[in-house]
């Protein structure tokens, strides 16, 4: 099951977050072999993708640890609002959503 967490970005801000995944003992997963996959929309049902995450992997893989991010000129183009996301773990047979949830969009004052 996935881990609900909501997340928030002021527009025009660089987005990055850490994501540290680990087994039901505690213990890192090895993201060897696996890649990830992640959009934001307006609703679920909505079928236009916002924009897509990008993702880093960090050394070692083993770490089971990798940076979720939005450039400023992605999140420049949302509007200032709640969307949806969700972020998948996916391998040649799996595909398991890890982290989902609300991810709001607050105004720039400054332009």
């Amino acid at each position: 099951m996935a881990q609900s967490t909501n997340l928030t970005v002021g527009q025009g801000e660089t987005f990055k977050i850490l994501v540290s995944l680990t087994d039901q003992n505690d213990t890192a997963i090895n993201l060897t072999n696996y890649t990830f996959s992640g959009s934001i929309r307006e609703t679920y049902s909505t079928e236009d993708v916002s924009t897509d995450f990008g993702f880093e992997t960090i050394s070692p893989l083993a770490s089971g640890s990798f940076y979720v991010s939005l450039p400023p000129a992605s999140s420049s183009l949302l509007s200032s609002q709640d969307y949806v996301y969700d972020i998948l773990l996916v391998s040649e047979s799996v595909v398991r959503r890890i982290v989902e949830g609300k991810f709001t969009v607050r105004p720039s004052v400054t332009r």
